[in-house]
């Protein structure tokens, strides 16, 4: 019998309890949510702590303000009841938050809202709590400022309620009435520096509340830029270097540590020379052809920037009409430095290519032109019949159209048998008051047999030897030393006699 029992007992097991842990619980009890107290008024706190593994006054507690920070951590009595109070609680709008844990580091959190500002316990006053700023909130220069208010009332109905806003030191800056709901936003626009804001709210009966908050304003320290060259609007070429000059500054960074950057909205980055001890800033590029946006930015080690633009325009120079006269060097004008030169104009009897056609005075080329090249016009045969007769050639309304002119005229002086050859060339009527040479060419020898020069008239000749079969083929050459300007018109005639 007693082995058995021995038996039974070993056969059986052992179970485990398991014990789960809650965190406690927290409730705030007087003030009541959204309660407010005048500035220097005592303010008693009770709030009530349990937990459900754990005596009360085991517990940790901690009593806090948004505002002030941590204010109390008095353990709780055997009964769960925390109780504190304190007449130096700063002015404003504060979330008081009370928070137990038990031993294994549960812990649980209750809030109330609580204005301490003047007026704000008067009985039967408007309720005014300010959420925005919150306190001691610092604001960029450029960064939007609202007052974002809680305005009601048990008695009136909330747009009735009078409110004003008054800043120190912008003083009134507000007034007006809130929504049906209470609710206020109202846009601010304060000056750099400290400020302390009270929103002022007002029923039928008179009664008046207020709450204030305090914030800052930090002064502009972003960086400034200038640009100083190219003038806005200017015009520049596509041959041109172009100058970029400007300055930078900056409040708080040393003008030789901020970035510099100037770009052009068509080319992209043209420089990032940093600037000198005075600030100053420059580089220089020559730009394509085109509408540029040119920009100079500064960066501060804060990642602030500043910029300033210019537009400018860089045109081709060959699209410029720098002489006026309506045509540019890409639309066809030869001589842009000269108003009486270009596609426009009638050509004139100088030295110039008035209408830009590649030709001079072609108005007054006579009929053998083109013939300026080595041996130009071919006149065929003079004196083709048979021995010892002769035939003279008379070419009349010639002219030296230019100073470049020059005439050629080439025959053929065989006479079938034999070769007595008689040469003479005259050109009569020159015009007055040029000088001009005229040249007899034997072409089968390639030389010059005879020349003159001078005005008015010139005459060469050759007399050949008898049965010389070598002198057949002739050329002669007549053009200006000295050309007399507007001449183009004046003609003379050449007569050949062989």
């Amino acid at each position: 019998m007693f082995a058995l029992t021995i038996a039974l007992l070993a056969g059986c097991q052992e179970k485990a309890l398991t014990v789960y842990n809650t965190p406690p619980t927290v409730s705030i009890l007087s003030p009541s949510d959204g309660a407010g107290s005048n500035p220097g008024e005592l303010v008693e706190f009770y709030g009530l702590v349990r937990d459900q593994q754990s005596d009360s006054e085991e517990l940790e507690v901690l009593w806090a303000s948004s505002l002030d920070g941590d204010l109390w951590s008095e353990p709780p009595d055997v009964n769960g009841d925390v109780y504190s109070a304190t007449n130096e609680l700063s002015s404003g709008t504060h979330t008081i938050t009370l928070t137990a844990a038990d031993e294994q580091g549960e812990a649980s959190v209750a809030s109330i809202l609580l204005t301490i500002a003047p007026g704000s316990n008067t009985e039967g006053a408007p309720s005014v709590v300010i959420l925005g700023p919150t306190e001691g909130q610092v604001f960029g220069a450029s960064e939007a400022v609202n007052l974002v208010a809680a305005v009601t009332d048990d008695e009136d109905a909330e747009e009735t309620l009078l409110c004003e806003l008054v800043d120190v030191p912008d003083g009134s800056v507000w007034t007006g009435n809130p929504t049906s709901t209470g609710s206020l936003t109202v846009p601010l626009s304060p000056t750099p520096g400290a400020h302390s804001l009270t929103l002022y709210a007002t029923d039928a009966d008179g009664n008046s509340t207020q709450a204030t908050v305090t914030f800052e304003v930090s002064a502009d320290s972003r960086p400034t830029a200038t640009i100083l060259q190219p003038g806005d609007s200017s015009t520049w070429s596509t041959d041109d270097t172009i100058s970029f000059r400007g300055s930078v500054t900056d409040d708080a960074t040393d003008v030789e540590a901020l970035s510099v950057v100037w770009s052009s909205d068509v080319s992209g980055i043209l420089g990032t020379n940093p600037a000198d001890s005075s600030g100053a800033v420059s580089t220089a590029r020559a730009l394509p052809q085109g509408t540029h946006t040119i920009t100079l930015t500064t960066t501060d080690g804060d990642g602030q920037t500043g910029s300033d633009s210019v537009v400018i325009f860089v045109a081709d120079p060959l699209d410029v009409d720098d002489d006026g006269d309506g045509y540019t060097e890409n639309e066809g004008d030869c001589d842009d430095a000269d108003a009486t030169t270009s596609p426009g104009e009638a050509e004139a009897c100088d030295d110039a290519d008035n209408d830009c056609d590649g030709t001079v005075n072609e108005d007054w080329w006579d009929t053998y032109e083109t013939n300026d090249s080595a041996y130009g016009y071919d006149c065929g045969e003079v004196d083709s019949s048979f021995l010892w007769s002769g035939s003279t050639l008379e070419l009349a309304g010639l002219t030296f159209s230019s100073a470049d002119d020059e005439d050629w005229f080439s025959w053929d002086a065989d006479d079938e048998y034999y070769d007595n050859v008689s040469i003479s060339v005259t050109a009569s009527r020159l015009p007055a008051a040029g000088t001009y040479t005229l040249e007899l060419y034997d072409r089968d020898s390639g030389r010059v047999v005879d020349s003159a020069s001078g005005s008015a008239s010139l005459t060469v000749g050759y007399d050949g030897d008898l049965f010389d079969d070598d002198e057949d083929n002739w050329a002669v050459r007549i053009y200006t030393l000295t050309w007399p300007s507007g001449s183009c018109a004046t003609t003379y005639t050449l007569s050949i006699h062989s």
